[in-house]
């Protein structure tokens, strides 16, 4: 009868996790929750091949479209939402050196490679009427591994 009261005080010391000295507490299961350092955009700027990337500077949204000059506002595990310059092949000659002044967001996160990856994007330049009469692609999807 003794050992069968010391065992259930080892475990209910356990369940509720402490334990007497010289004896290890077990350690709780990590969270799993994805995070914001846990997505990804796949950026082709510099990379014909496409690398992960976190807030990105420069990000290449289409084989069309390019954002420069990045300022991240918000990167998080569902949407990511920056200010930057937009260009774009649409846009040529006039936007190289006035590009579009815009915000994008970023959403609709995926596992891919083991990675998650936004899929999803939607770009709203300051001169909405000018960038979609030049042809802009304002929304799509992003390439992913």
């Amino acid at each position: 009868m003794r050992l069968v009261t010391v065992l259930a005080f080892c475990v209910a010391l356990v369940a509720c996790g402490s334990a007497p000295d010289g004896i290890p507490s077990p350690t709780p299961p990590p969270a799993s929750t994805s995070s914001a350092q846990d997505v990804y955009v796949l950026n082709f700027f510099g990379d014909e091949q496409g690398s992960p990337a976190q807030k990105p500077a420069d990000l290449v949204i289409s084989e069309f479209s390019t954002m420069n000059k990045l300022l991240w506002d918000k990167w998080g595990p569902d949407t990511a939402v920056g200010r930057g310059k937009l260009t774009g092949s649409w846009c040529l000659p006039d936007c190289l050196e006035r590009p579009y002044e815009a915000k994008i967001t970023l959403t609709t996160p995926v596992g891919k490679a083991g990675r998650t990856y936004f899929t999803s994007y939607s770009i709203e330049p300051d001169d909405v009427q000018s960038a979609q009469e030049q042809g802009a692609d304002l929304v799509g999807t992003l390439q992913t591994p």
